[in-house]
């Protein structure tokens, strides 16, 4: 597969991500700050879709770039590289879309060196004295 035809498989699936959540290109564009169609001619290829454009948009949609290039890059993905909508609605269900992520826990400097010196020393410990 050359790098066109994953672009254009990005493309295929940015469009189903659009249409499942419902907002429309237009309201994309004006979101983005762009002039009328431009979401087209990204999804169609005249303009050179980039990463920054699909973080823009996917940050627009409230999707996981995670949850994005799963999708495009499954583990054992559908039969000729294909992109399935409902596949990807079920996968956006499973997820939980818009969900507020969970909080990360405070680790204050202490905590961390002392993980930084338990990380260390089970290197160490790893180590085999040589003969």
């Amino acid at each position: 597969m050359t790098i066109e035809d994953e672009v254009r498989r990005a493309a295929k699936l940015l469009e189903a991500l659009i249409q499942v959540t419902g907002v429309s290109p237009e309201e994309l564009e004006k979101r983005l700050e762009a002039s009328p169609g431009y979401v087209g001619r990204l999804l169609s290829g005249r303009v050179e879709l980039k990463l920054r454009h699909i973080l823009a948009i996917l940050r627009i949609l409230e999707i996981e770039p995670t949850l994005f290039f799963q999708a495009l890059y499954p583990e054992a993905g559908p039969a000729g590289g294909t992109v399935q909508i409902e596949a990807v609605r079920q996968r956006l269900e499973a997820l939980s879309l818009g969900r507020e992520p969970a909080p990360h826990p405070e680790v204050g400097m202490d905590d961390l060196e002392k993980l930084v010196q338990g990380a260390v020393q089970a290197a160490l410990n790893l180590r085999k004295p040589e003969d």
